[in-house]
């Protein structure tokens, strides 16, 4: 693991914490944000925070090339791979105006978020604490 991954980590264990099982929540069962839909394989109760950090940085740090993007933009697109999906950070990652900048991808992070509540109404009890978790981002990177 590298230091920069090691310097960022913190952040996602402050945003994702223990053990939650909301029947609202699309991820179902989940701990430390690693979630049952998303990793069938691993048993969410029982999950340690060494292991949950082991596949954030195998699953979604060295997967999806975080290391490689510029900081804080590989930060920014990391949080939204945990947060939102890889699959949408990805797609928030091409709508991003060129250069992307954390600052933009935020933006576009933020709205996504909105977007989602209107198409989404039963997700609305998760809205606040999404934009207050992109606003703690913008904070933590200084942008």
């Amino acid at each position: 693991m590298t230091r920069r991954f090691l310097e960022f980590i913190p952040f996602i264990f402050k945003w994702e914490g223990g053990y939650e099982n909301d029947p609202d929540d699309p991820g179902g069962e989940t701990k430390f944000g690693i979630d049952r839909r998303s990793h069938p394989e691993v048993e969410i109760k029982t999950l340690t925070k060494e292991a949950a950090m082991a596949i954030y940085w195998r699953d979604y740090w060295v997967k999806y090339g975080c290391e490689w993007l510029p900081q804080p933009l590989g930060e920014a697109f990391f949080n939204a791979c945990v947060n939102c999906g890889a699959s949408r950070a990805k797609a928030l990652l091409k709508t991003t105006p060129v250069p992307p900048t954390a600052t933009a991808f935020l933006q576009n992070q933020a709205a996504f978020y909105r977007r989602l509540v209107t198409a989404r109404p039963g997700l609305k009890k998760f809205l606040h604490g999404w934009l207050n978790r992109t606003a703690d981002l913008q904070r933590t990177l200084g942008i």
